[in-house]
This record gives structure tokens, sequence and C-alpha cells, in this order.
């Protein structure tokens, strides 16, 4: 029977939905809006095909080796993980901060992408007070559902993760498919412009789009860790092979299409051509759409995207209230809802200030820093400190 239980909790079939925790962490907005891709992949041209799969290999590797060491020890979160992991348990702060961070850029994200989507939908554009504007209301729908919808909302981010995720799959078929070449001739012309060369910096284009792109999405090392539970060591070898095929080869097919239309976007978005101020720096995938002409998957994407946008802000938003909740002077302020409340109200209004650099700013920066740091209180301890003691405890379990 033990041996059966052992078989099945190393099966392929286990293994791949944890894999798709890892994917369903990591394709959210800034993936489907296409700005991330663009910031560190298509840019730099036709290492966007290729970078995206070498970038998913390196983060799998060190996800592997923190997911081991947390099976091997039996630990079920990240807190004790990285805690056993550092030579010194309070060390396990710098993984806290790293993670704080990345939320918080990224639920600042999600509202700069919302209050973009809403103004381009009502037929505004998305700049100077017109954002600020956008960016509030989305702010207050924001705490709205925190406090009155979160059940709502949980419900809900299934499946719009799920029709996100295929609608961002018929927006990639669809600029593959689409005729560049008869599109960008005639805009071009149009408009008197040429296409806009590529980003010049193959070092810059490596670092960023290898490295610092690997290394900020370390942010789906607490979901693996909990969502491996019941995997035993090959099954977490068979989930991080599965994750880094679905994670790659969706980035690197999205990159791909982006890389075929940046020239024109860029070209157009330079010029100041009217209905394309940000047709890189926002939603580039909304402007594939848009240009296409496909005008029914156009208005479901900027629907599903909207309401993706939205139900990532609610839900870190919660994450962040039931993880400080506890701290918000619980000896003054006896009420347990309260006290959620003040915390949502400072993670928000913290939220809204990052917000206004506007969805490829925080991309950009944000998440790009984060990746700096990433590598030094993650990357380098596990591969200091984690490979030899993840060998210690594989020996020591041989032994027995």
């Amino acid at each position: 029977m033990e041996n059966k239980n052992s078989a099945l909790k190393s099966g392929w079939a286990t293994a791949f939905a944890v894999a798709s925790v890892w994917f369903g962490t990591h394709v959210g907005g800034g993936f489907a809006s296409g700005n991330q891709v663009v910031n560190y992949f298509s840019q730099y041209g036709w290492t966007a095909a290729i970078y995206p799969i070498i970038a998913m290999g390196i983060l799998a590797l060190v996800m592997n080796i923190v997911m081991k060491f947390a099976k091997l020890n039996g630990f079920t979160n990240y807190k004790d993980t990285f805690a056993a992991l550092y030579p010194k348990p309070w060390m396990e702060v710098f993984f806290e901060i790293f993670y704080i961070v990345i939320l918080l850029a990224a639920v600042a994200a999600a509202v700069a992408g919302a209050g973009q989507v809403l103004a381009e939908f009502l037929g505004f554009v998305y700049a100077g007070s017109t954002k600020l504007i956008f960016n509030l209301i989305i702010v207050a729908v924001l705490i709205i559902l925190s406090i009155f919808g979160i059940k709502l909302v949980r419900a809900a981010s299934t499946v719009l993760s799920t029709l996100i995720l295929i609608t961002t799959a018929v927006v990639v078929i669809a600029g593959f498919a689409a005729d560049f070449d008869a599109i960008s001739a005639k805009l071009l012309a149009e408009n008197a412009i040429q296409p806009a060369v590529f980003t010049a910096a193959p070092g810059k284009a490596l670092w960023l789009g290898i490295i610092i792109y690997a290394a900020f999405q370390c942010v789906s090392i607490p979901a693996m860790i909990a969502a491996s539970q019941d995997l035993s060591v090959k099954g977490i070898k068979r989930a991080n092979i599965l994750g880094w095929l679905m994670n790659g080869l969706a980035l690197a097919a999205s990159g791909a299409m982006l890389t075929r239309w940046y020239p024109l976007l860029a070209a157009l978005q330079a010029k100041g051509v009217s209905g394309f101020e940000a047709a890189v720096s926002g939603i580039p995938n909304k402007t594939v759409l848009a240009l296409i002409g496909i005008k029914w998957i156009l208005a479901v994407f900027s629907i599903l995207l909207f309401c993706a946008f939205v139900s990532t802000s609610v839900t870190l938003v919660f994450t962040m209230i039931q993880r400080f909740q506890g701290y918000c002077f619980p000896k003054a302020i006896k009420s347990e809802k309260l006290r959620g409340i003040i915390v949502g109200a400072v993670v928000i209004a913290i939220c809204f200030a990052i917000s206004l650099l506007g969805l490829s700013g925080i991309i950009k920066y944000a998440y790009g820093y984060d990746g700096y740091y990433a590598i030094l209180v993650i990357f380098l301890p596990v591969l200091i400190w984690g490979i030899p003691k993840v060998k210690k405890l594989e020996a020591a379990k041989k032994a027995e």
C-alpha cells in the first residue's frame, strides 16, 4: 500500500496539478497584458523566443532545491523553510521583505492595469489627471470588494484565470496569424514613419531576460511549497520539469509574437499617433488585437483583463490583511475586523501611490529592483546553503 501511495504522489498527473499552481501564479495580468513580456524580452529582438525558456529553467532548478529542502524537513510553508535554509533563523525576514515588496508591486501593477483598461474602454487617454482619477476609481472598487466581496472574488478567481489564459492564447495565435506585413505597411505609410529598431543591448537583454526575470518570479515559491505537500521528492522534480515547460514555452510564444509586432508598435508610440500613445508601454496585447480588428475578441479580452487585475488586487490585499492584522495594535484595537480595515487601507494607499508609476514603470522598476534583491537573498543562499543541506538530508534518508 505504501509503495502504491508513493507512486501516486510522484505521478505525472499530480505533478501537473502542482505545476499548474506555478503557471497560474506566473501568468497574471502583467503577462496577459504583454507589458511584462515586452519590457523583459520582446524589445530586444529574436532572443525573446529563447531567453524565457532559459529563465524558467533556472527558476525551476532553484524552486526544485527549495521544495526538496522543505519536503525532506517536513515543512509546509515558506517561513519555516527559509528559517531553516539560512544560517540563522532570523534571516528568514530577508525573504519576507522580498515577498512583501513583490506583492505590493503586483497590487500596484494591477491597479494601474485595471485603471488603464477602464479608461481606454471608455475612450479616455490614460495619462495625467485621467490616470489619477481612474486609479482612484479602482482603489474604491478594491476597498469595497476587500471588505464585502472577498468570497465572491475568490469563487470567481479560478474561472477568471482560466478564461484569461484561454483568451491570451487566442491573442498570441491571432498575432501570428494576422497579415502583419499589410497592416504594418499601411500604418507606416499613413503616418510617414519607419519601423522602430530593437533595443541593441545584448548584455542587458541576457541579464534582465534571464537572471532578473527568473529572480523576481521567485514569488511563486511560497505557493509551490504549500501545493507540493502531497508530492514525493520524485514528484517535486516532475512538477518542476512540467512547470518549466509550461511557463517557458508560454512565455516564449508570447515573446515571439510581440517581437513580430514590436517595431510597428514602438514606431506608432514614438510618433505619438492618436490611439497608440501607450502601444508598447501600456497593454501591447490589446493594441495588437485592435490592429488586427477582431472587435469581439478585443472586447472580451478587455473585460477579462480588467476583472483579472481587480481579482488579483483584492486577493493579494486580503492576503496582506491576514498577514499583518495580528500586528496592528492587538492590545489597543480588539476588533479583528477594524484591524483588518486599517491594514487594508494602509496597503491600498501604498499601492495607489506606486500605481501612479504606471503599469510599465512598476514592471520595469519595482519588479526589476526586487529581482536584484532576490539574487542576493534567494538565488545565492539556495546555491550556497540549500544544495549542501539537501544533499546531507538525502544522504541521511538513504542511510535510514
